[in-house]
């Protein structure tokens, strides 16, 4: 696009090293925008960038509930620091996402998900509002779980923005570890500390991270969990147990630095087949079918949108005047 388009965009375009960028200060500017780029034919992601760094409220904390209203623009490390006076937090997410704003992590590869207590993974947010291609509000329900209907969420978590742009969303929060629990263990395989992990996450364990590593012939892992000071025993013992079963058993203190590189997001088979072949990884957002790593290892880059399957390529057709720009 040529600069001399800009002017016409409106006065949340502008330039920043060369490129053109929409910078919307509120849902209402955002709205606009969505317009006016259809009238001019201007796609989002295709012929400018957008930023939403300055819808950064974060509203009132409901202690009771556990839920705060968050603007787009919040990077999640912020909203955890903001919780964390209040007795809460964001949960455990993966560094990478952790640097993200709300809506990059819920738009994104990340889907705005995070592991839960029984090997499941949920939505972090409880309500999104957002504003589709033909410049509507879009504010999904917050009934219950149970309740009937179509989930519209389902428009925006993972769609990378090519349906719908998020502008605010209820997070559910969790309360602030008491305990932060690191314990090590040693594994005769790769296969056993793969069922080590499976069969805790299937009894209700929540580990937060696991830093495991094949180097020196068996399977030396580092388990992270946050406790309260009444379960930590409990939890303990569920985890050595566990360990005892798969044919592992207690270790010294495991290296606590792990590799460092893209994020991906993986199944335990590739994660077994890693471990097999002497390398070390981190884990993150375990669940009973996928985990987050960092290091060498196979899976889906969290760095970069992810390909569309056909029918989400039908969903396009919601953005009839290609505002934002068609499948990544």
């Amino acid at each position: 696009m040529s600069p001399s388009k800009q002017p016409a965009l409106g006065s949340w375009a502008r330039r920043v090293d060369g490129a053109l960028v929409a910078e919307p200060r509120d849902e209402r500017e955002l709205t606009e925008m969505v317009h006016v780029l259809a009238d001019r034919r201007v796609a989002l992601h295709r012929d400018l960038a957008l930023s939403r760094a300055r819808l950064d409220v974060i509203e009132l904390v409901a202690t009771e509930s556990m839920t705060v209203g968050v603007g787009a623009g919040v990077v999640l490390q912020d909203l955890d620091a903001h919780l964390k006076p209040h007795g809460l937090t964001v949960g455990p997410l993966t560094p990478a996402a952790m640097s993200l704003r709300m809506g990059e992590f819920l738009e994104g590869p990340y889907a705005g998900l995070r592991s839960i207590p029984g090997g499941r993974l949920e939505p972090v947010c409880t309500q999104l509002s957002a504003i589709t291609s033909d410049g509507r509000r879009l504010e999904t329900s917050r009934a219950p779980r149970s309740a009937a209907g179509p989930d519209l969420s389902a428009l925006v978590l993972g769609a990378n923005g090519r349906l719908a742009l998020v502008t605010r969303a209820v997070v559910r929060c969790m309360p602030f570890p008491e305990r932060d629990v690191r314990v090590a263990f040693s594994f005769p395989s790769a296969q056993a500390f793969v069922t080590a992990l499976q069969r805790c996450l299937a009894e209700g364990f929540w580990p937060w991270r696991v830093h495991a590593d094949s180097r020196s012939g068996r399977v030396l892992a580092e388990v992270r969990w946050a406790a309260s000071v009444g379960s930590v025993e409990r939890d303990r013992e569920l985890l050595s147990r566990c360990v005892e079963e798969a044919g592992g058993r207690g270790a010294g203190e495991a290296e606590r630095e792990g590799p460092v590189s893209v994020e991906h997001e993986s199944t335990w088979d590739a994660v077994r087949a890693s471990l097999e072949q002497g390398r070390a990884l981190q884990l993150f957002r375990l669940s009973l079918t996928t985990v987050v790593a960092r290091g060498d290892v196979e899976g889906v880059a969290l760095n970069e949108p992810t390909g569309w399957t056909s029918l989400g390529g039908r969903l396009l057709a919601l953005d009839a005047r290609g505002v934002f720009g068609g499948a990544p």
